[in-house]
């Protein structure tokens, strides 16, 4: 697969806050992983991952800095993949640099994708990661047919930022509350993924009594696990963000990022005994109400003027990343958690009966500030829900664990953790040689 011309693109809208903030020890890094009925083969995963590959240009991308923006150019080789190491979910740092930004993990009868940010969302990056699971069972199976992609790379590239932004149109304004924040005691290079799956059903039943959808109804059990878990009365707005997938509101095929938060928040006013029903009503609406494109296009407007800016684009990138981390930090803290439900995945044919669980879990977000995230997928009929935190401190995973169970919910739980520091690739960087197009992307015309 290899090729040695260079290449290089733009990074999206998203990715250019995404990427003011990795550094050669941190990067926002999300996992997805799939339970199989067998144990996983490496040489076979990393055949499909080869078949698969050239055909999705975003999953050959690496991040790079250039004078006036971060940029990213196109790898030929092959990601990572290696055994699940001594600690899960490590970042994908500045030291990727030539190889494509996310890796293959396996373990037993498990295989996690592992992306940077910066080359898509958890629904795009999910949809490409079930095709990398197609073709090696079907290659386990003893298929020898030619792998057939589902997109073109012309539709899966889009920047649709772009595409949907009104330059002319009114933008995102307003600054946000400060909203409660758990205490950041990190561990140094530790994190634990905490794992609760129940029946889906279930979480839908409730959801429906309640009038509401189950990225509602989880969000007030988030909320209520949120009082129950701090220590002392809760004095600030507990607000969680919800990132939307636009997709269901533009039309678009892009596999790279193209999702907004929405916002849920709910004042405890103090007050310790919060019921989840109590939770739910005051926070009814509040997300679905958002889910209008008229309410996300002033959203999208915000983000395609700072890439438009005349006067943002003449400042040199090592004088523009503090202004665009600080603009993070603000904003995150106005956020208490971020939680991502991926919905109901219906598995294309070639994975079922193949494929026994998924998880999806949200990544480490202690540059952002946020002591803790959330997520969740639905798969088979089990809802799994995950908390990712860099330190061993459970009480909000066990908090919503006690109030689901109060519920009515049979949970199952268990946990990943690991301990150890960011590490480089062992496969050696690659340096490509002088030229226009490598100067034009550095600077980014």
């Amino acid at each position: 697969m290899k090729n040695d011309t260079f290449r290089w693109v733009k990074t999206d809208t998203a990715s250019i806050m995404f990427s003011a903030l990795t550094t050669k020890k941190w990067g926002r890094t999300f996992r997805l992983t799939a339970g199989l009925d067998r144990p996983v083969e490496p040489l076979l995963l990393a055949r499909a991952v080869s078949d698969v590959l050239p055909y999705y240009p975003n999953l050959r991308l690496s991040l790079r800095r250039g004078f006036f923006w971060t940029y990213q150019t196109f790898s030929g080789r092959l990601p990572e993949i290696r055994p699940e190491g001594r600690r899960p979910l490590q970042p994908i740092t500045s030291r990727y640099r030539g190889l494509p930004d996310f890796r293959l993990v396996y373990r037993d009868h498990e295989v996690s994708l592992e992306s940077s940010h910066s080359i898509g969302d958890g629904r795009g990056v999910m949809r490409e990661f079930e095709e990398i699971l197609s073709r090696y069972l079907s290659l386990q199976e003893g298929s020898s047919s030619p792998y057939t992609p589902f997109v073109s790379e012309k539709d899966s590239m889009e920047n649709a930022f772009d595409t949907y932004f009104d330059k002319n149109g009114p933008s995102e304004e307003g600054k946000m509350q400060k909203a409660f924040h758990f205490e950041e005691c990190w561990t140094p290079d530790y994190i634990r993924l905490l794992f609760a799956e129940m029946d889906e059903q279930h979480i839908l039943d409730l959801a429906h009594a309640r009038d509401m959808t189950v990225t509602e109804y989880l969000c007030a059990v988030l909320i209520a696990g949120v009082i129950r878990a701090a220590d002392g009365p809760v004095t600030a707005p507990v607000t969680i963000a919800v990132p939307v997938d636009l997709r269901r509101f533009f039309p678009t095929k892009s596999l790279r990022n193209f999702t907004i938060q929405s916002y849920i928040s709910f004042d405890p006013a103090g007050r310790a005994d919060w019921s989840v029903d109590e939770i739910c009503k005051a926070t009814f609406g509040q997300l679905r109400d958002s889910l209008t494109v008229g309410h996300m296009q002033p959203t999208l407007n915000r983000y395609g003027k700072l890439r438009t800016n005349p006067v943002l684009r003449a400042v040199p990138y090592f004088i523009k990343r503090p202004v665009l981390v600080k603009a993070q930090n603000a904003t995150h803290a106005a956020v208490t958690t971020i939680f991502t439900n991926l919905g109901e995945r219906t598995l294309p044919p070639a994975l079922q009966g193949r494929v026994t669980r998924l998880r999806f879990v949200n990544g480490d977000t202690r540059s952002y500030g946020l002591a803790v995230t959330a997520s969740c997928v639905s798969c088979n009929g089990t809802l799994s829900l995950c908390f990712s935190r860099a330190n061993r401190d459970t009480s909000w995973f066990d908090a919503c664990v006690s109030i689901l169970r109060a519920e009515g919910v049979e949970v199952h739980t268990s946990s990943i953790e690991g301990a150890a520091p960011p590490e480089a690739p062992e496969t050696p960087r690659e340096k490509t040689p002088f030229s226009m197009e490598k100067l034009k992307a550095y600077f980014n015309f």
